[in-house]
């Protein structure tokens, strides 16, 4: 992507979706179309608008290179995993990545995403929500080898389940990342 080449995307703004103004997505190539379709179909754009999901991207030159999506979510895990603290709950509060999209050839952008996400829930959304733990839904599509759990993996998500093949019929398997650590060093 010659408009990303040499770009640190670590380094740039994460601009909020904005209704009258958001970026061009010509020449957007993620390595899954569908995610170039929502934004340019206008999913994203009506679940911001409709108070759904709330998106933000990174734009080198006013074009866009990547663009993650965060939701409320609700986290069922089949051990109780907080029991340690005298919490016996199995069902939790969370903030869902919903969509995290990058140009293929914008080298680093989803990272710089992903890292960016951590520190907004952190310091935004788990004061105010109340939320500990942070999901994603990583796409597992085996009929051209694409599966995301690695990917999220080495953020330090884990799988919800003890199973980590996604269920029949399912091309997601549900990941959790406890954010408690890094609350708690937000916090100190």
């Amino acid at each position: 992507m010659s408009r990303c080449e040499s770009v640190d995307f670590a380094t740039l703004p994460v601009h909020r979706l904005d209704f009258s103004a958001p970026p061009p997505a010509e020449g957007f190539r993620p390595l899954r179309p569908e995610f170039s379709t929502c934004w340019k179909k206008g999913r994203v754009l009506r679940e911001v608008g409709a108070n759904l999901a709330g998106c933000w991207y990174l734009a080198p030159q006013g074009n866009l290179a990547a663009y993650i999506n965060l939701l409320a979510d609700r986290l069922t895990l089949e051990l109780p995993v907080l029991e340690g603290e005298g919490i016996r709950y199995r069902t939790f509060p969370a903030v869902k990545i919903g969509l995290l999209a990058a140009d293929h050839r914008a080298k680093g952008a989803g990272a710089a995403l992903m890292r960016w996400a951590f520190l907004y829930t952190v310091r935004e959304l788990c004061p105010r929500l109340g939320a500990r733990f942070l999901t994603v839904d990583a796409v597992h599509d085996p009929d051209d080898g694409y599966d995301l759990a690695d990917y999220y993996a080495r953020f330090g998500f884990q799988h919800a389940s003890a199973d980590t093949q996604p269920k029949s019929g399912e091309h997601f398997s549900t990941m959790f990342f406890d954010l408690k650590p890094l609350i708690e060093a937000a916090v100190v």
